[in-house]
């Protein structure tokens, strides 16, 4: 068999020539039309990596085209970051841009994932209408069409994905992230509604550290996502704790406020490091949010074990910690709270104070 293309150049001449040397090549009955060059690039994966739809107009309608052959490479940058890139760093060029693309670590990605990456839309589209097309093929992370697109925010290509018959709303990565969590991380509103409204959603699917999409929404500090988030059907405040612990460890105030408003969030719940939020923001030094957590009635204050967490955090955040002065400023609020409840009978029981 012939292979089709011996370096891709040929795929960029055949779309500059208007797809005439692709008509030339498939015309002939030795030509494998799924031969990989040397880097493991099939020519469909390449024509789709570039938004080349003329070309894989012709190369879908081949006999024998595999829609599904797997990529040696994975884009390390989108079109739309490259778009982005190149308009607001002069240095950056299209040129450095496919030379990161070739020296990308291999994924295994299909055609549809390539196209739903880069947000090629028209090409998306076509593929999706190919028979036997697999719209939840996975790279090697476990990662789908539909999480990349989510996690780009392109409503448009989520939108060709989420009405593809057999979609996997839910379909988790290696570490358990869904489609969901990437668009509730990236703080992408138009994207959360769409799968809000997608039959079958998941709104509380943990990842592997039992993070869940209000989690990811709340440790980005994206408040309209967590109200919507709030909102939905079938919600579950326990997956708040953890995003209260880390809203309150990022310093986003707003989003501690709605977490505090919802009806059973345990204001005293620990995260996986056994650090509470009210940990976390004296921590981080949020005199704001310290106040804010101080002023829920089932608060538990102990500013002993404070200290304690504060002194010893886990080693990814020793770099984290705000100034002592702030961490002080802190603690004095946390002391003047034991004190002024110890005062004002909240000590009768024990319940919610203790000094250091």
């Amino acid at each position: 068999m012939i292979k089709i293309f011996t370096h891709s150049r040929a795929v960029a001449l055949a779309q500059e020539f208007e797809t005439v040397i692709l008509k030339i090549l498939l015309a002939s009955p030795e030509i494998d039309v799924n031969a990989p060059c040397p880097n493991g690039q099939t020519p469909l994966s390449f024509a789709v990596g570039r938004g080349y739809e003329g070309v894989a107009k012709f190369l879908l309608a081949a006999p024998g085209i595999n829609v599904n052959a797997l990529d040696a490479r994975t884009p390390s940058k989108t079109a739309r970051h490259t778009q982005m890139s190149t308009k607001f760093d002069p240095n950056f060029t299209h040129e450095l841009y496919w030379s990161l693309r070739s020296d990308a670590q291999s994924q295994g990605q299909t055609p549809l994932t390539l196209a739903a990456q880069d947000g090629y839309e028209a090409v998306v589209q076509r593929l999706l209408a190919m028979p036997g097309i697999d719209v939840n093929g996975p790279d090697k992370t476990g990662r789908t069409p539909l999480s990349f697109a989510a996690e780009n925010g392109d409503e448009a290509v989520v939108k060709l994905l989420l009405a593809a018959p057999g979609i996997d709303v839910n379909a988790p990565d290696n570490s358990g992230w869904t489609p969901l969590s990437f668009a509730a991380c990236g703080g992408h509103e138009a994207v959360v509604k769409l799968f809000l409204a997608a039959p079958g959603i998941d709104v509380n699917a943990p990842n592997n550290d039992g993070g869940t999409p209000l989690g990811s929404a709340a440790c980005g500090g994206h408040e309209t996502v967590v109200k919507l988030l709030l909102a939905a059907p079938g919600i579950n405040v326990a997956g708040g704790m953890k995003a209260l612990s880390s809203a309150a460890r990022d310093a986003h105030e707003a989003v501690v406020k709605l977490l505090l408003a919802v009806p059973g969030i345990d204001v005293n719940a620990a995260d996986t490091s056994g650090w509470t939020a009210l940990t976390w923001a004296v921590f981080k030094g949020e005199e704001a949010i310290v106040q804010d957590l101080c002023a829920i009635p089932q608060i538990i204050v102990d500013v002993a074990d404070v200290k304690r967490h504060i002194e010893n955090p886990p080693d990814l955040w020793r770099c984290g910690a705000a100034s002592k002065d702030k961490q002080e400023k802190c603690l004095r609020i946390l002391e003047e709270f034991v004190e002024s409840e110890s005062k004002g009978g909240r000590a009768e029981d024990g319940e919610g104070i203790s000094g250091g």
